[in-house]
């Protein structure tokens, strides 16, 4: 443990900023708890406008919130704000975390002794450094998706993207297509980019950069050492329990699904969630998916959000009259996948996504839209082998009928899925298993906390 100049034990006390996303947010707050576990204090630090999207915050002793503004505290709400909302957020962001650590430190009563800060927030290090502040990169998204990042926006590794397929060190062989999309020639976001290529120069400016990722060695081993350079610490999967829905900040409905559940047979429900940004997904892939649950003749579980009233109730006329499906708002995702009945995962791939179910030994059909998303699908399919990814025609186009193959893929009682579900049930065991007290991520979480206490 670090001393103070009086060579006294020096308590660490973490502030820990996140992008105000779901995704970044539930990863965090999962990390927050084990810190505290293991002596910190922590203080989580995210925009007002994903407060207020929230639930009440957890009350657990260690942990405070300090909330700052990102200049849209009622949320996003034109084409033009998600334009210039990376730049506001660092605008805001930075001058709102600077008078939380500026308050912090004049009370002095337990004073911040280090930042913590994760994707999309790579301004949080900046603003760190100017009180002096060490920093530590929460990572959650693949290992595998850092070192892509690292090795595109690192000249001296810019010529390996030349080629399709892409071969980077220790990394399996990839294709453009499972870049993340950012990094796609036809899907490129510039306000991404931009963000993204600021962690990388703010990694490559430090001595000894380290990265706490929220994945477990045995799943990404290699990609965890692809570049010298970063020291990656595995400290996950930072995912609640099934038994854990208090710590679900954004439930919305109190619908009654778990009955329905246990009505049907082991294994045979498809349950379909596509993210906090479902509302996103194109009309015609929207069908397709319809299109394509339906033709399997399945009992099907799907979260369709209240976003927008007006896409919600257009799917539902696509199924009206379809008396094997459950439509709701909201469900403990964690406990959906580990019940007996569920057979099946049809997600876009988002890693909390997909490292629930991993840790639930679900198979899985991936509909990955964007980001990471794509890189991830890649993995689930030939790296993991836990299912299979939907096949996107050149003109962008998905078939109902590619839906219902993978889905039948995944499902039936062939070879091919039965070796679906045995991968799936290995991965669960080691993902349990690197996350319990003494498994090797609590190990390395406690190291991280005895060697970098700040």
């Amino acid at each position: 443990m670090p001393t103070s100049g009086n060579g006294c034990p020096r308590h660490p006390h973490y502030l820990l900023v996140t992008f105000p996303a779901q995704g970044h947010i539930n990863p965090a707050l999962q990390l927050a708890n084990r810190l505290i576990h293991h002596g910190a204090t922590v203080t989580y630090s995210t925009a007002i406008s994903a407060h207020r999207r929230m639930g009440e915050p957890p009350s657990t002793k260690g942990l405070s919130f300090a909330w700052f503004t990102d200049g849209f505290d009622d949320g996003v709400k034109s084409s033009k704000d998600q334009k210039i909302y990376m730049s506001e957020l660092k605008r805001f962001g930075s001058n709102g975390l600077s008078d939380i650590i500026r308050a912090n430190l004049d009370a002095s009563t337990e004073p911040i002794t280090g930042v913590i800060y994760s994707v999309l927030v790579p301004w949080a290090a900046t603003v760190a450094r100017k009180f002096h502040l060490p920093t530590t990169l929460l990572w959650v998204e693949p290992a595998t998706v850092l070192d892509i990042y690292y090795y595109y926006f690192n000249t001296s590794y810019k010529h390996l993207f030349d080629t399709d397929p892409i071969k980077l060190p220790k990394l399996p062989l990839i294709t453009t297509g499972d870049l993340p999309s950012f990094l796609q020639p036809s899907k490129a976001l510039p306000s991404a980019l931009v963000t993204l290529k600021e962690h990388i120069e703010a990694l490559e400016s430090e001595p000894n950069p380290k990265i706490l990722v929220n994945t477990f060695s045995a799943l990404e081993h290699d990609a965890l050492t692809s570049v010298e350079k970063l020291r990656m610490i595995p400290i996950g999967p930072l995912v609640s329990s099934s038994s854990d829905g208090k710590t679900d900040l954004f439930k919305s409905s109190d619908e009654d699904y778990t009955k329905w559940l246990d009505s049907n047979l082991d294994k045979s429900v498809v349950y379909v969630s596509l993210g906090t940004h479902a509302e996103d997904l194109p009309e015609k892939h929207m069908e397709a998916l319809t299109h394509g649950v339906l033709a399997t003749n399945r009992p099907f579980l799907w979260i369709v959000r209240e976003k927008n009233q007006e896409e919600k109730n257009r799917f539902l006329e696509m199924i009206r009259g379809v008396e094997r499906g459950l439509v709701v708002d909201w469900c403990s995702q964690t406990a959906v996948l580990a019940h007996r009945s569920v057979g099946c995962f049809v997600t876009h791939c988002g890693w909390n996504s997909t490292l629930e179910s991993l840790g639930s030994g679900v198979p899985v059909v991936a509909f990955p839209q964007f980001a990471d998303q794509c890189t991830t699908s890649k993995l689930v399919e030939d790296a993991w082998r836990i299912g299979v990814k939907v096949k996107v025609e050149e003109d962008g186009h998905v078939a109902g009928e590619e839906v219902r193959r993978c889905l039948e893929r995944v499902m039936s009682e062939g070879e091919e899925a039965e070796e679906m579900r045995e991968c799936a049930a290995k991965w669960m065991k080691l993902a349990v298993d690197a996350a319990v007290e003494g498994g090797p991520s609590d190990l390395n979480l406690k190291g991280f906390v005895e060697e970098y206490g700040f």
